[in-house]
């Protein structure tokens, strides 16, 4: 009893104590506890209302999109619907209706073996003779709706155009436009792209792969040689743009009379211009104001027979590209091949013979004669074909040291066979009588920046060695398996250090058509150290590829020099000038005083020769005993894309310590630099293009010499050093990718 009644006492304190406990101070709070699962996202909220657009003056360049277009029924009142924005995609406004010009146009079916046509509604009649144009935006009615978004309804219903086209709502439409902000808005146009839209009034948007389409060239095949193709005074940039009014429909009334009957249709126009001085009868275009335009003489910058140049049906973007070698006309053949006489001419070619028969010999799937007949098949380039079974090959090269004979064991072998040719027996390297054949082996020095000093052939040229024996004049020995060995007649001087390149350059003989012609093979070059512990390749500035963006297969000299611009910076160095040929009717014709030949000038003087205002680039070169030549073509890109040539940073300023300058003048010692007249190495290049005083008083300002000389290591001996770098270097504050605006070019 008393056990439990001390047991209960306890309890009872406990309890008191807790309780007095829970009337006491509240404790801090603890920390916060993890975060809970997000919670499911709520509904989409009402789109915002779109802000302001900005002035169309504030931008650099114009992104023209149109959104939709639509056509009341029956070809009524249609409207198209498009934003103008910025190059940050922010909306445009402010763009007067007068400087925007409207095209729609109607896409027919081909017929009777022809090609399918394009025919503007948009099209004006003079006398009855029909010449497509644009709409000026303020015929119809022009909105904008201030945020980016305009709107345009063309004057007339679709089929209230009297010139135009038969309305169809079943066949493919395109609308697209210009705009010309220097018509009182600016003084400049801002750059805009054409923005064509293609569309079935009764179907909606076309996709580019629909089969009834008509998608022949890309921008981008244009501007792979043109950079940025604009006409008419920069505002059409778009092929699809320009074909709207250059249709079969479309003549120039000044040229009606003249043999292509007045055309301005893009596949007879652009056949004739690139044909240029092909052509038997001219292509010549009477333009705005009554200006003509005579593409008589233009020479195309490659073999006219590289259809695949412009029609690059291997682009998806284009699907009917390949009708170069399907659809096969009278319009397409004679425009180029005008010295055919439809109207007189002996069947099947004349205009009785039905054009849908023509496949029957030049269809891409004809077997007459063998299929020799197709299109692709007469379009062939022999020497192109014939190139493909020939490779220069360096084996090996001992003796590259100071002091030292170099060694060469070279090879020519066909790459589809695995074999090397016999140089001494195989009829490719034998013919020289009329020489066809040819071959040297050049050693050069050194790749920091060729001279090729004390080579015994001057000025600056690389010892060079004749593989080929007997009526040739050359000699080599074949060590086995046709690989042939040739010595130099020089030794690498002692003073000589860095890498030296091996080059292999020329061209095999072979019969075409029972006439022995020169092979163009891509050149050779490989390089071996002279002092150098490991090989050290020249500076590579520019990329082949581009160079044949507009010549296909660069092949120069005769055929002897062939894509490889490594192998051209040998001759063609700081040191070299043309005075070896400035004898005989060239020096008759441009005097005797020499010119440099210099890559880096050289190559910048011959593009910008044709410029308005710009100095033609005479030189005189190798003929018996010279010819001369005068480079003052139309360059067809953008002088001021650099990297039109050049490789991505390949066109800053260089280190004039570490590139030499430019000989002009080789003085009275052809082998010696030191009496040379030279220019500084960023001035030489600069001035190529920029010639006029004020530039070349910039330059002598910031360190550039027009009268430097040479040290005996044709070390630069100036009165300045130049600073070009600091400013136009990457990143300065002039520079040369800014102030070229190099960016500017979408196809690089």
């Amino acid at each position: 009893m008393k056990r439990a009644t001390t047991t209960g006492l306890v309890y009872l304190v406990l309890a008191a104590f807790f309780i007095s406990g829970c009337e006491g101070d509240t404790g801090p709070s603890g920390p916060s506890g993890p975060s809970g699962p997000a919670g499911p996202p709520g509904d989409q909220g009402p789109p915002g209302t779109a802000g302001p657009g900005l002035p169309i003056e504030s931008a650099s360049v114009i992104n023209a999109t149109v959104n939709s277009v639509t056509v009341e029924p029956g070809g009524g009142e249609t409207t198209i619907n498009f934003t103008l924005a910025n190059s940050l995609g922010q909306g445009l406004t402010g763009l007067p209706a007068s400087h925007m010009g409207f095209v729609i146009a109607q896409l027919s079916p081909a017929a009777g073996g022809g090609s399918n046509e394009w025919q503007a509604y948009t099209t004006n009649s003079f006398a009855g003779d029909l010449q497509a144009g644009y709409e000026s935006g303020t015929a119809g009615d022009f909105d904008d709706v201030g945020d980016g978004t305009f709107t345009y309804t063309f004057a007339n219903n679709l089929t209230d155009y009297a010139a135009g086209p038969v309305y169809d709502e079943s066949k493919i439409h395109r609308v697209g436009f210009e705009i010309r902000t220097n018509r009182g808005l600016l003084p400049f146009n801002i750059p805009a792209n054409n923005a064509p839209y293609d569309f079935r009034p009764a179907g909606g948007p076309v996709d580019r792969d629909d089969p009834e389409h008509r998608l022949i060239v890309d921008n981008s095949t244009c501007n792979a040689c043109h950079d940025n193709l604009e006409l008419h005074g920069e505002a059409r940039f778009d092929v699809d743009y320009c074909v709207q009014c250059h249709n079969p429909s479309s003549i120039d009334p000044d040229t009606q009379a003249e043999a292509w009957g007045g055309s301005v249709d893009m596949t007879i126009m652009t056949h004739k211009i690139h044909m240029g001085v092909n052509l038997t009868n001219g292509y010549l275009i009477v333009g705005f104001g009554g200006r003509p335009h005579d593409y008589s003489n233009v020479v195309f910058s490659q073999d006219v027979r590289n259809c695949q140049t412009c029609h690059n049906d291997s682009n998806t973007n284009v699907p009917q590209a390949s009708n170069w070698e399907n659809i096969v006309t009278r319009d397409a053949c004679g425009s180029c091949h005008d010295d055919i006489d439809w109207a007189n001419g002996i069947i099947p070619h004349d205009d009785t013979f039905p054009e849908s028969d023509c496949l029957t010999c030049h269809g891409s799937n004809s077997t007459v004669q063998n299929g020799e007949l197709t299109v692709a098949a007469v379009h062939v380039i022999p020497r192109q074909v014939i190139a493909q079974d020939f490779q220069f090959n360096i084996v090996d090269v001992t003796g590259t040291g100071p002091g030292e004979t170099p060694v060469v064991d070279i090879s020519v072998s066909n790459p589809n066979t695995g074999t090397n040719y016999d140089l001494h027996n195989d009829a490719p390297f034998t013919q020289c009588g009329d020489f066809t054949s040819r071959l040297a082996v050049g050693v050069n020095w050194s790749t920091t920046d060729y001279t090729n000093t004390d080579s015994g052939r001057t000025p600056g040229q690389p010892i060079s060695m004749n593989p080929l024996p007997g009526g040739c004049f050359g000699a080599s020995q074949n060590v086995g398996n046709n690989v042939f060995r040739v010595t130099s007649p020089t030794q690498i001087p002692a003073n000589v250090e860095g890498t030296l390149a091996v080059t292999i350059d020329g061209h095999p003989s072979v019969a075409i058509d029972g006439v022995n012609t020169t092979i163009p093979v891509a050149n050779a070059v490989a390089y071996y150290p002279i002092t150098d512990t490991t090989a050290a390749p020249r500076r590579n500035a520019v990329a082949l590829e581009k160079c044949n963006d507009c010549h296909n297969s660069l092949a120069i000299h005769g055929n002897n020099r062939t894509d490889n611009i490594e192998v051209c910076v040998t001759c063609h160095n700081p040191n070299a000038t043309d005075i070896n040929r400035r004898v005989g009717d060239c020096a008759n014709e441009l005097g005797t005083d020499d010119v440099s030949i210099d890559m880096k000038y050289m190559i910048h003087a011959l593009h910008a020769g044709g410029v308005e205002g710009g100095i033609p680039f005479d030189v005189c070169g190798f003929g018996f005993p010279s010819r001369s030549h005068t480079f003052d073509f139309k360059y067809p890109g953008r002088l001021n894309n650099c990297e039109g040539c050049h490789q991505e940073g390949g066109y800053y300023p260089v280190d004039p310590s570490k590139v030499l300058g430019t000989t002009v003048s080789v003085g009275a010692d052809p082998a010696s630099p030191t009496d040379d007249v030279v220019v500084s190495p960023n001035t030489s290049v600069c001035s190529a293009c920029h010639i006029s005083s004020l530039a070349a008083e910039h330059m002598r300002q910031n360190g550039g010499d027009f009268n430097a000389t040479k040290s005996a290591d044709s070390e630069l001996i100036s009165s300045g050093v130049e600073t070009c770098e600091l400013c136009h270097g990457p990143g300065r504050s002039a520079d040369v990718k800014e102030m070229h605006n190099v960016d500017g070019f979408q196809f690089n």
